[in-house]
């Protein structure tokens, strides 16, 4: 037996993890936990808004579409919400054209100065997803 001792041997099979390296493990699983809960719940609501939808496309009356276009909106704002989407502007809202956060919906031979929001813009944290889609705002003719 060498000098100063000796230490017992561990048994064969993976090294031990120490305390720090267990507990980032065990918060890395419940991150995934999470996450994979956040995607189970938008998945719920987007199989909801399919059927919305579908409920909205063979509607048999205006009241009835109404309803279903109502239910497919608010499905589809929950779908957004569990993955962390924001909607930008407001509908029917006027605003300063800006090329960065507005899409054209009519062609232009110059950019407006001001535009009317016809489709909301969606954000993820900083990042702009999708621009706001807009349309000229007529500029009013002076009179004589």
């Amino acid at each position: 037996m060498p000098a100063g001792g000796s230490k017992a041997k561990r048994p064969p099979g993976p090294p031990k993890k120490s305390a720090a390296r267990q507990r980032a493990a065990q918060a890395i699983s419940v991150t995934d936990a999470l996450a994979e809960a956040a995607w189970a719940e938008a998945d719920a609501a987007l199989a909801q808004a399919l059927a919305d939808f579908d409920e909205a496309e063979t509607a048999l009356t205006k009241a009835a579409r109404a309803d279903a276009i109502e239910r497919l909106g608010q499905a589809l704002a929950r779908v957004g919400r569990k993955r962390g989407l924001t909607r930008v502007g407001a509908l029917g809202e006027t605003a300063a054209f800006d090329a960065r956060q507005h899409e054209l919906n009519a062609a232009v031979a110059q950019a407006p100065k001001a535009v009317l929001i016809q489709a909301r813009g969606v954000m993820r944290g900083g990042e702009l997803l999708e621009k706001a889609r807009v349309v000229p705002v007529e500029a009013k003719k002076k009179r004589p």
